[in-house]
Parts: C-alpha cells; sequence; structure tokens
C-alpha cells in the first residue's frame, strides 16, 4: 500500500520540460526577426574604435559585423569588470536627435555598456534574441538625446554582428487626435 502511494505521489509531481536545442531544419521556415530587428542579416562591416575619439558611428536599424580588437588594446572610457585573458572588445558611437528606448543586439557573448560623462549607464533590460535568429542578446537601454559611447568587451570571438535599434522604429504612430473645424 506505501508503494502504491509513493508511485502515486510520483504521478502528480510536475515534471520539468528542457526544451530541446533547436536544429537548423526546425529553423529553415522560419520568418525573419520581428521589428525593430528585421534588418538584422543585412550586410556592413566596420572595425571597432581603439580610443573614444575615433570610435566609428553606429546608426540605428544598420547592422554591422564589427571586428573587433584585443582588450588590451582598447582604451575603455569606463573599465569593464573583470575580463577574461585574450578577449577582444572594441568602442562605438550612436548620436541620437531624440531620446529613445535603444536596443544593442549581439550575435555572441560579450558585455555591452553605454557611457555618457564617463558614467556607465544602467541597461533597462537584457533578453534573449528571437527564435531562430542568430541574436544571442539584446540589452535595452533609455538614451537622452546626444552622442553616446558603445563599449563591447569581453568577447571570445574577433567579429560580432551589432546592431542598435529604437524600440518604436517602423511601429504605427498613435493616430492624431480628431480636431474640429
Amino acid at each position: 500500500m506505501r508503494r502504491i502511494a509513493c508511485l502515486l505521489a510520483l504521478c502528480v509531481l510536475p515534471i520539468p520540460v528542457v526544451a530541446a536545442p533547436l536544429t537548423p531544419d526546425m529553423c529553415k521556415d522560419a520568418p525573419p526577426p520581428p521589428e525593430p530587428w528585421t534588418s538584422w542579416m543585412q550586410s556592413g562591416a566596420e572595425i571597432a574604435g581603439g580610443v573614444p575619439h575615433s570610435a566609428p558611428r553606429l546608426i540605428l536599424g544598420k547592422p554591422v559585423v564589427a571586428t573587433l580588437r584585443p582588450s588590451v588594446q582598447v582604451q575603455y572610457a569606463v573599465e569593464p569588470e573583470p575580463l577574461r585573458p585574450k578577449s577582444h572588445g572594441g568602442l562605438f558611437t550612436l548620436a541620437l536627435k531624440d531620446p529613445a528606448r535603444v536596443g544593442i543586439g549581439l550575435s555572441g557573448p560579450a558585455r555591452v555598456d553605454i557611457v555618457m560623462d564617463r558614467q556607465r549607464l544602467e541597461s533597462v533590460g537584457a533578453e534573449l534574441g528571437p527564435e531562430c535568429s542568430t541574436i544571442r542578446q539584446i540589452v535595452w537601454f533609455d538614451l537622452p538625446a546626444g552622442v553616446h559611447l558603445i563599449q563591447i568587451a569581453d568577447s571570445p570571438a574577433r567579429e560580432l554582428r551589432v546592431m542598435v535599434a529604437d524600440a518604436m522604429a517602423n511601429r504605427a504612430l498613435p493616430p492624431a487626435p480628431e480636431q474640429e473645424f
């Protein structure tokens, strides 16, 4: 009787479900990533800067395959937390004419920070990229208008696809209030 009770108890316990990794066949007919990441697979290339004043500019919605530098050759405005030996990194700038929530998508593991006035800005969120895309991670920031320094650090790979996207890109605007004439 005791055995039956134990077996019945096991039947009602939740069993953790582990998602199987996605295979290329599962993603062959996948739609493109959703807004604001639809241009993720467009081509562009850029060599990351080693010092802030010569950092190349990233443009909202335009992805680049960034060639990173050995981290020891990058003069970070704010030193990143401990770096792996033989990691890669680089600097970019981003200019915004209006305040915006922006996401920085990366194709591989790396640390991404935005620096303004020699202060690291806090991110407002982070997430994995859309399923069946090559976006590994997205880090979100609420940024004021102006020029911002983007620091990428601690990447094990020398090349990394990077894209900065406005959270509101290509979204329908709210309807204008009706006016009486």
